[in-house]
């Protein structure tokens, strides 16, 4: 049991839910980065086999044998078989079924999940690919064509079909990311302090799964911006010598020697995550208290989400769909 990558379409790789309790190995966490999303998927597919997350333009995959699965994250432009299908709903997929993901209408990253779930080997209790180590996922690297990927036999899979939710916990419209402060906050001025919160950034072309880096108001540290080397949180806003802010994420080093304005709110990094190069954001101080208040709002709203879908009559699509056909061929009076 496989699927077949035709078209990888950009920076697609294997995700989980990430690597922790390895950093003091030297190992990043890697995983999904629009982790909600990831989640929401997981549910709906009903295991928990990795994703293949893919960015502003989805691939195209043949299916080789039977299989179902669901898309989530931003709003792609998503089809099986030339024919239209919805974000956030549980299909069946023949053999020699093609599924094929278009340029992101909304978002930056969507995930694709499967009923027989990938067959990828566990590395460090992950599955999740660090491109820059070379581990993890499908050969440690991103996905190309003809890329054969083998899945796990999974009877359970065909009850989850027709599953679905319309709930969105991420809004890809969002431009104000909440930050609280860094570790080195105290050696900026009041001014720069002032000047991330003022005007916008823009997100760089030289943005990755490393980091996110920006263009917009420079915000040197009084003195050097080198430190003593460690370690680094995930959604961290390190500032270099150059003034230009830069937001670490998943696949960040696990320890740096730059100085760190401040951390963005776990409970945008979702948000941040569905950005892509050329948009803008803007930064907006919070508490330690609000944003603790904020992920548990958010933590709230997914639990109910999740706890909705096991709540979710399954309709047996694939019955659905035979009597369908016949319906059509009856109306053209070929049967």
């Amino acid at each position: 049991m496989s699927i077949l990558i035709n078209n990888p379409g950009l920076f697609t790789t294997v995700q989980d839910q990430g690597r922790y309790g390895f950093q003091d190995q030297g190992f990043s966490t890697a995983g999904a980065l629009d982790l909600i999303s990831y989640q929401l998927g997981q549910k709906l597919i009903g295991n928990d086999g990795p994703a293949i997350e893919f960015t502003v333009i989805g691939p195209t995959i043949r299916f080789t044998t039977p299989n179902t699965f669901v898309v989530t994250g931003g709003e792609f432009g998503s089809e099986l078989n030339g024919e239209p299908i919805e974000m956030q709903s549980v299909y069946k997929a023949e053999k020699g079924d093609e599924l094929k993901l278009g340029a992101a209408k909304q978002g930056a990253r969507g995930y694709i999940f499967f009923g027989c779930p990938l067959d990828i080997p566990v590395v460090a209790n992950s599955q999740s690919t660090h491109t820059r180590s070379h581990i993890g996922g499908f050969e440690g690297r991103t996905l190309k064509a003809q890329d054969r990927i083998q899945t796990i036999p999974n009877d359970e899979a065909k009850y989850r079909v027709g599953l679905s939710t319309d709930v969105q916990l991420v809004n890809t419209d969002e431009t104000t990311i909440h930050i609280v402060k860094g570790p080195q906050f105290d050696r900026f001025s009041s001014e720069a302090v002032n000047a991330m919160t003022s005007g916008e950034y823009q997100i760089s072309e030289q943005s990755d799964r490393m980091g996110y880096r920006l263009r917009g108001s420079e915000i040197p540290p009084e003195e050097s911006a080198d430190i003593i080397s460690e370690p680094v949180a995930l959604g961290s806003v390190q500032v270099p010598n150059d003034g230009n802010p830069i937001i670490l994420l998943n696949d960040k080093q696990t320890v740096g020697g730059y100085t760190k304005i401040a951390t963005v709110t776990q409970a945008d990094l979702s948000i941040l995550a569905q950005k892509q190069p050329g948009e803008t954001i803007r930064f907006e101080w919070v508490t330690v208290e609000e944003a603790i208040d904020s992920l548990q709002q958010l933590d709230e709203a997914l639990q109910e989400a999740l706890q909705e879908i096991e709540r979710t009559p399954v309709y047996q699509i694939q019955q659905l769909r035979s009597t369908s056909k016949r319906l059509n061929a009856l109306l053209k009076g070929e049967a």
